[in-house]
């Protein structure tokens, strides 16, 4: 085989080319050659691939940068983060530490409130029994106020031609009245508790004419001082075997009590406390 000499593309350089040791001798040489030569043997992408090279690495420094900037930022939103959270956990101790004073405030002042409704229903029991303890002597002193008049009211009211007080709450020293009823018990006409229910009476007169009169007295006249009177009235008259009247006295009465005093045939007496 015949080997055909290849020359330089240089005219400086008149080498022979006969192998390709010689052809890199020749670039290395030859500059000129050397770019012909990669002009000739790379493609434009190729020869493009330095600068984009360069632009890759500059696009790289940037995204490094860009990433250490992201990092710093982030490190100190992560920084304030965790100072937030430290100052949300104090003020959530100091919230919690907040909630059990406002407790304890809460169940002292529960507690004082508790204390103060003791004080109240007690100061209501006390005034509930002082006016009870006023009414009783309202009413007693209303009740001795009509015994000093029950003579005038028998005669008035009853027509009593000479009633004479053998019984009264006020002043039980008169014994006309136990005498009556031992007698009566006695016979077998009433029984022992029957008796007692009799001296439960507020009055109780003889009329001079061989009959008895039978009060009951209250402020305000209700039913059940109409039935009271009426019941032991009713026993008056067993025990003694003699009619026996049945009237309240009192200063005022309910519009049905005063029904109920006349179908039972009870005598009403309005007399006014002096």
């Amino acid at each position: 085989m015949t080997t055909t000499p290849i020359a330089a593309a240089s005219p400086s350089a008149a080498t022979s080319i006969y192998t390709f040791a010689d052809i890199l001798a020749a670039m290395e040489h030859n500059p000129e050659l050397r770019s012909a030569m990669r002009q000739h043997i790379l493609d434009l992408e190729f020869q493009q691939l330095p600068a984009e090279m360069q632009e890759l690495r500059k696009v790289v420094a940037e995204l490094r940068q860009t990433l250490h900037d992201f990092i710093a930022a982030a490190n100190v939103r992560f920084d304030r983060l965790e100072a937030g959270q430290a100052e949300l956990r104090a003020g959530q101790d100091e919230l919690r530490e907040g909630q059990a004073q406002h407790t304890t405030r809460l169940e002292r002042l529960e507690a004082g409130q508790a204390e103060l409704r003791s004080d109240v229903e007690e100061l209501k029991a006390g005034q509930r029994s002082m006016q009870g303890n006023i009414a009783r002597m309202i009413g007693k002193e209303y009740e001795r106020t009509v015994t000093r008049q029950a003579i005038a009211l028998a005669g008035d009211f009853l027509g009593a031609p000479d009633p004479q007080i053998i019984w009264a709450q006020t002043n039980q020293d008169n014994t006309e009245l136990y005498r009556l009823l031992r007698a009566a018990v006695k016979a077998g006409r009433i029984s022992a508790n029957e008796s007692s229910m009799i001296r439960g009476a507020d009055l109780v007169l003889s009329d001079g004419a061989g009959g008895y009169c039978l009060a009951e007295v209250s402020i305000t006249l209700d039913d059940s001082d109409i039935t009271r009177a009426r019941r032991r009235a009713d026993l008056l008259a067993q025990a003694v075997a003699a009619p026996a009247q049945a009237f309240v006295i009192g200063t005022q009465i309910l519009d049905t009590s005063r029904d109920l005093a006349a179908a039972q045939q009870v005598t009403v007496c309005i007399q006014a406390d002096e």
